[in-house]
Order: structure tokens, then sequence, then C-alpha cells
């Protein structure tokens, strides 16, 4: 295995050598280091900087490959005990090296992450389940033996299943019918988190998403999870059928076979953890506002274009729309799904009264 050496955050790793270049990899060695998924990882700190504080935490890094989302946890918080868990020898291996080469006391585990987390139940306050592709296989385990009230961070880089090129797998892995259309990113990231929902539920289990966004080829969501089957129930409340027309929606019923999902519809965001990450001060601030000016806003949003181009009118500035909406005392924010995306409480009639008025 040749390697090279890279800086990421505060740590120097060897890590094979690779292409540094934007997109989707593929995995060829049993070592893994992708330098595209940096945003995600720096996200990572951010939110357990915010989220944990000073607090005495454990923390598990249950796909490790490189190790560096572990050893910059490590290496950037306060939190102590880390444990950082590959199945391959030889990810192990490289990750004690690392931790040697950046002077880290960390936990390494040579183990696939269903039998760690059977053979460590409730001891974990946050465990990282960051695979190649679907979370599917992975997350259940982690749902179950988080501790109460613990968090789970879940990315799932299989972002055409899930926006909905390919339904059919998409159904048999998610249990949901998704739709590819200009909402696809916002609803393959509430299939996920439905499906999170879900699975936390058949243990009498609650989800609250903290921070859940997507990026470049990922979605990615921090879930609190906790005990308790009537929470767990209201949860399930929150996961209803969309019917969706050219460029508006509405719920459907369960019975319609031209409605999608079920679909998280309840919050993205914790506003009181964006705070928190904006106090931090590590990441872009422009992500920032926009992750808060969203939250709170409901599901799904308009496309400026696909409204415009019902209307065969050209598309006002974006800033103008929401100003105007403002005005007449709507909620309304950029989203970080689409640039020509506008979140807002306002009904497609009066969208359009406002397109035309321009």
């Amino acid at each position: 295995m040749d390697l090279t050496e890279i800086e990421e955050g505060n740590v120097v790793l060897s890590v094979p050598e690779h292409e540094d270049s934007e997109g989707p990899k593929e995995v060829r060695d049993e070592v893994f280091y992708n330098p595209s998924m940096r945003i995600n990882r720096d996200i990572c700190i951010s939110f357990l900087k915010a989220w944990f504080d000073e607090k005495r935490v454990n923390v598990l890094d249950g796909m490790a490959a490189s190790g560096v989302r572990g050893l910059r946890i490590k290496k950037e918080t306060s939190i102590s005990d880390v444990t950082i868990n590959d199945l391959s020898e030889k990810a192990a291996e490289l990750i004690e090296k690392n931790a040697e080469k950046n002077s880290l006391d960390v936990e390494v585990s040579k183990d696939s992450i269903e039998k760690h987390l059977l053979n460590n139940r409730y001891e974990y306050d946050y465990i990282d389940i960051d695979p190649f592709g679907s979370p599917v296989p992975y997350y259940p385990l982690a749902a179950r033996y988080i501790s109460h009230e613990g968090i789970v961070g879940v990315t799932a880089t299989d972002t055409s299943v899930l926006c909905g090129t390919y339904p059919t797998t998409c159904f048999r892995k998610y249990s949901s019918e998704p739709k590819n259309n200009w909402c696809r990113h916002e609803n393959g990231l509430r299939i996920l988190i439905a499906y999170c929902a879900r699975e936390a539920a058949r243990y009498d289990k609650w989800v609250k998403p903290l921070l859940s966004y997507y990026e470049g080829h990922h979605f990615r969501t921090y879930l609190q999870i906790g005990d308790g089957a009537q929470k767990a129930d209201e949860c399930l409340d929150k996961l209803n059928r969309i019917r969706f027309y050219d460029h508006w929606w509405e719920e459907g019923s369960a019975g319609d076979e031209k409605n999608c999902g079920p679909f998280w519809t309840g919050d993205l965001y914790s506003e009181k953890i964006l705070e928190q990450m904006e106090k931090v001060g590590e990441l872009s601030e422009k992500l920032l506002s926009l992750w808060k000016n969203e939250a709170g806003l409901p599901p799904f949003f308009y496309d400026t274009n696909e409204i415009s181009s019902s209307l065969k009118e050209a598309p006002p500035p974006m800033k103008d729309i929401i100003d105007s909406l403002k005005e007449k005392s709507f909620k309304a924010s950029k989203t970080h799904f689409l640039p020509t995306g506008i979140k807002t409480d306002v009904s497609i009639e009066d969208m359009k009264e406002i397109f035309l008025d321009h």
C-alpha cells in the first residue's frame, strides 16, 4: 500500500494515495481516504464542539477507514474518550500509526461495526455511521444501542437511489417511494430520516434531527435518539406521503398511487445547535446563516425556474421575491438544496401572484 502524507484539520496523516477530486469515489483498497468528504468532517467537528462542549462522553467512529474523523475528533474537540473502529486489519494498523504520529491516545478496534456495537451496548454517547453507499445495513444497531438521548451521525452516499433515479431500489432499502423532481435532494434527505425514525421506533425509541443537510454527493443527519414509545409514535406521525404536481405539492392520502414517500415532514434542524455552531465559529457564516433561515420553515420548496416556466415569464430576482413575501407577512428563505429554490409558507396561488406583480 503506497502512502502519502496529508494535513486535514489539525492532524497530519499517512493515507493511501488518492485522487484529490470532487465527486463520488470508488473503494479500491481496504484503507480508504476520501478528500471530497472533508466538509462532512469539518461540519462534524463543529457539531460535536457545539453539542458536547465540555461534557464527558464516549464517541465511536464506527467505520473509520483511514481514521481521519476519529483522530480529528480527539485532536480538535474536548472529547476525551474516542474509539476508532474498522473491520480491516490494515486500516487498524494505519490508524494506530497515525494516532502515534499525532500523539493521540485513542482506542483502536478491529471489528465489524455490528459486532462492536453488540459487544458495547449503550456505551457510546455519539456513534458515527459513515459508510460507502447506504447506511441501511448499519444504522439499526446504532439506533438500538446508543445511550439514552445520545446522537447518531448518519451519512448516505447513495444519493441517486434516494433522489429517485432508482425507485425500486429506494423502496427496497428505505421503504419509501422517491420523486425525482426539483425537490429531489430534500426528498432524499427526508426519506433517509423517515427510514431512521421507523427503525428507531421498532425499539420504542424516538429521533430528533439536530442538523440535516445535503452537500455535494451525500446526505447527512445528526439524530438525537431516546427511549419512549409515546414519543416514538409522535415521530411516526411526522412521516407523511406527498403528492407532487408540476411545481407545487400537497399532503396526500396513503391510497393514492400518485403520492410519494413517506417522507419525514418534521424539522431538519435544531435552532439551538445552529446558534451554538455559530459561536464555535469554524464553519462558513454563509452556510450556517442559510441553515438558520431554513430552520422552522415547512417541508419542501418552490423552484423559481419551474414557476417561471409555467407562467411563461422571466423569474424575478430571488431577493425581490423573498422581500415581497416578507412584506406580506409570509416566511421565506433561500434553501441550500437548490440555488433557485425558495422555502416559504405561501400557497402556490400567492406565489404566482408575487411573480406576476414583478
